[in-house]
């Protein structure tokens, strides 16, 4: 007897996913659109054995040649994405970032892209295939181009955004929890980070308590502070303001 997938509407862990046999419930099968069975490919890569992944495709445009689309998926639930204006019309050549969080669909077929945009729908066509959805998640019918690919040669996305979250400052050193991700990250120490960290030492409550910020930012790939590597790092391009006593929680 073939058995559903037992997880809730929300974000699955990778621990979840790799753990389950992802099938689909005999009362959603039936029709040539029916949806199918994840394959192992699709599991492994929202697991996160398979991710980070980038997705790349020039989709249609209204006023311009087109939109390319770089979705750029973490391991973390998270997501980078950008969106930029290709050809004659529009705002040729400009680019706007967003970030956010994924969640899977109990069929383990679609992603739900939720920033500071509208949320953006994606169909596993397979590993390598996205297909992007309408507003209310059906497919598009259109022989226009619909699909993301996969990049095989992965380069991190380094969004450059506005951004609020929790910062503190402890044995020199500055963090940054973003509220929209989650995502904790530490501070590099250039740019506006002198302005950050003096409007902190002002308006803390408590030495190291954290305290809402608003930013222009970027997440950089920077080498580690300790051992080898690279890592996520918020790069402050321009410091806004303190908001103590506001926290994530019914943030913007």
């Amino acid at each position: 007897m073939r058995t559903g997938v037992a997880a809730s509407s929300a974000i699955l862990t990778a621990a979840g996913l790799l753990a389950a046999c992802v099938v689909v419930p005999p009362k959603q099968m039936g029709g040539a659109d029916a949806q199918q069975p994840a394959d192992s490919a699709v599991v492994k890569m929202i697991a996160g054995s398979l991710l980070p992944a980038l997705y790349q495709g020039d989709l249609p445009c209204a006023d311009c040649a087109g939109l390319r689309y770089s979705v750029d998926l973490r391991p973390d639930s998270v997501y980078f994405m950008r969106t930029t204006y290709l050809g004659k019309g529009g705002p040729q050549g400009t680019s706007y970032d967003d970030i956010g969080r994924y969640s899977l669909s109990q069929d383990a077929r679609t992603l739900t892209l939720q920033g500071g945009r509208e949320p953006l729908s994606l169909y596993f066509e397979n590993s390598v295939t996205l297909r992007v959805l309408d507003r209310s998640g059906q497919r598009i019918d259109s022989d226009l181009n619909y699909y993301l690919k996969n990049v095989p040669s992965y380069q991190p996305l380094e969004p450059r955004l506005a951004m609020r979250g929790m910062y503190s400052y402890m044995a020199d050193a500055g963090r940054f929890r973003e509220c929209r991700t989650q995502l904790d990250l530490p501070v590099a120490q250039s740019a506006d980070n002198r302005a950050l960290e003096s409007a902190y030492g002002t308006a803390r409550p408590q030495p190291g308590q954290p305290v809402m910020v608003s930013l222009q930012g970027r997440i950089a790939m920077q080498p580690k502070m300790e051992g080898e590597g690279l890592q996520p790092t918020l790069v402050v391009e321009k410091f806004e303001k303190v908001s103590p006593g506001e926290s994530c929680q019914g943030a913007p």
